[in-house]
């Protein structure tokens, strides 16, 4: 069965640097507004949402922005194989992974990756603590 998302809320966000869609972003606590998120670039590190879609470098210069899936059921590209039930967190490039020991909880997989790259959902869980 293909991965399937379906959302509570969905936040527009500027962007300061190119995001992959179906990916874990964070907020950049570098922009000074609050409104700027990231592609998440640290394996186990606390994530904002989920990109609906990719924007590139390009778009960003002609004032793209991100939709980010913040609560509810998001489609997350997976970093390896990961079953129904298992507690997520992101990889180092914004995938999700199996939260280990130390990892922010993203989540819970209710439609299982087969493999890297695959799609699976994701019950996103905003604040869901440390594993």
């Amino acid at each position: 069965m293909p991965a399937s998302q379906n959302f509570v809320m969905a936040k527009g966000k500027n962007v300061s640097a190119a995001i992959t869609k179906k990916r874990f972003v964070k907020l950049d606590t570098a922009a000074a507004d609050g409104e700027t998120v990231k592609q998440c670039d640290t394996a186990g590190e606390k994530a904002f949402g989920v990109a609906l879609f990719s924007v590139s470098a390009a778009e960003i210069l002609k004032g793209k922005g991100a939709s980010v899936f913040v609560d509810g059921r998001a489609i997350v590209e997976a970093s390896a194989a990961l079953a129904v039930g298992a507690v997520v967190t992101t990889d180092n490039v914004g995938r999700a992974a199996a939260a280990a020991t130390g990892n922010w909880i993203l989540g819970i997989v209710d439609e299982p990756a087969s493999g890297a790259g695959a799609e699976c959902s994701v019950l996103l869980s905003a604040g869901g603590g440390k594993f």
